[in-house]
């Protein structure tokens, strides 16, 4: 919101974002406050031109699952890894790619994503085996998080790593990746591997000045909890389905 104040200002020709999958029926905060944003951008792309990139993972970014990894083992800590999650992955340099076409090609109000397929998503527990393939390391499957870690106090070079897999059980966390609704109008002719979800919603100005003054007041307040921000958000996104 500060930034559009300030860019309000000068009127550039073009505002670029990266938003996220996680924003398409969001069942979660972070989620559900990409979605907002999204929202908040595409109303002010009636003054100036606004598009998007939505992407999955990008390989080895930070914060990233093999990014994770790597921190772990130089800690020589245990990996625990959900054995049921499936993700797209992007590399940095196609990550890259795809924010250039959108910040050159992309008409106003249009978002750019990945044309990926259902057979490019990952599952979790391969990419963790092919890391310790590609590494030549072998791994030792635990039962419990308890048993890694106890493990893991008396690793060695030449050591099996301890790797404990688990059945999700966070809520909040999809268990695959989609990059556009049942609702929104999508090309995917105009590149070989990229679609365009050309009809983003514009909310009217009122409702979303109304909800940002909500926010804005609430976070005011000397105390609020999660439901106070829910509620408010639920305004804008009907469909926001907690868990």
């Amino acid at each position: 919101i500060n930034t559009i104040k300030v860019i309000n200002l000068t009127k550039p020709k073009k505002y670029f974002c990266v938003s996220t999958d996680k924003a398409t029926y969001p069942i979660n905060m972070m989620g559900a406050s990409k979605a907002i944003m999204e929202k908040f951008l595409f109303r002010e792309s009636l003054k100036f031109k606004i598009s998007m990139a939505r992407f999955a993972n990008v390989a080895f970014s930070n914060g990233s699952l093999l990014y994770g990894y790597i921190e772990r083992l130089l800690q020589r800590q245990p990996i625990s890894c959900p054995s049921d999650v499936k993700r797209f992955f992007v590399s940095p340099e196609e990550s890259g790619e795809i924010c250039l076409l959108t910040s050159i090609l992309g008409n106003s109000g249009d978002i750019y994503f990945p044309k990926l397929t259902e057979k490019q998503l990952v599952n979790f527990k391969s990419i963790t085996e092919d890391f310790f393939k590609y590494l030549n390391k072998d791994i030792k499957i635990c039962k419990s998080e308890k048993e890694a870690k106890e493990i893991a106090l008396d690793l060695s070079d030449n050591s099996s790593y301890p790797v404990y897999f688990f059945k999700t059980d966070t809520s909040g966390e999809k268990l695959y990746e989609e990059f556009y609704t049942s609702e929104d109008e999508v090309n995917f002719n105009l590149y070989e591997s990229i679609g365009v979800v050309t009809n983003s919603l514009k909310p009217s100005f009122s409702e979303m000045e109304l909800t940002i003054k909500e926010i804005d007041t609430l976070f005011k307040r000397v105390s609020y909890n999660k439901e106070d921000i829910i509620k408010i958000m639920n305004k804008i996104l009907p469909n926001f389905n907690h868990i």
